[in-house]
């Protein structure tokens, strides 16, 4: 009887560590995929100001030329490059909202954030990258 109850013991306590083991991996990865998400388009926030610089000095200098023939074109512009503020600030929302410290929070709920945290980044990475490619066609 002692026997099955020291057995019993010793399986469920390696239960848990395995299971413990397991979140902690499904953590890591998760933070992984998260940061880089982040450091795939950080590099293209200067990208994002001088393409934003670039449209609204082309805007001006069509308006200047032509205001009624220009006009049209230099809306949708200045559009585009509302946009492109909009995905740089997107950026820096997500940023200063991201936690590093997980501390009070159970496994699961660190891994729901983190999950959470994902598809965010990666609403960010694609207004970035959307903002970026509308720029282009000016």
């Amino acid at each position: 009887m002692r026997l099955l109850l020291n057995v019993f013991v010793l399986v469920l306590v390696t239960g848990l560590l395995v299971s413990c083991d397991n979140h902690q991996k499904e953590v890591k990865q998760l933070k992984d995929e998260v940061i880089g998400i982040h450091d795939e388009v950080m590099p293209l926030m200067g990208k994002l100001k001088e393409e934003q610089s670039r449209l609204m000095t082309s805007s001006g200098k069509m308006l200047l030329d032509d205001s009624v023939a220009n006009g049209a074109i230099a809306e949708e512009m200045n559009e585009v490059a509302k946009g492109l503020e909009d995905a740089y600030e997107g950026m820096f929302v997500w940023m200063r909202q991201y936690k590093v410290d997980f501390e009070g929070m159970t496994n699961e709920q660190v891994i729901e954030y983190l999950q959470e945290q994902k598809e965010k980044v990666t609403k960010v990475n694609d207004d970035i990258t959307t903002a970026l490619e509308e720029a282009k066609s000016y």
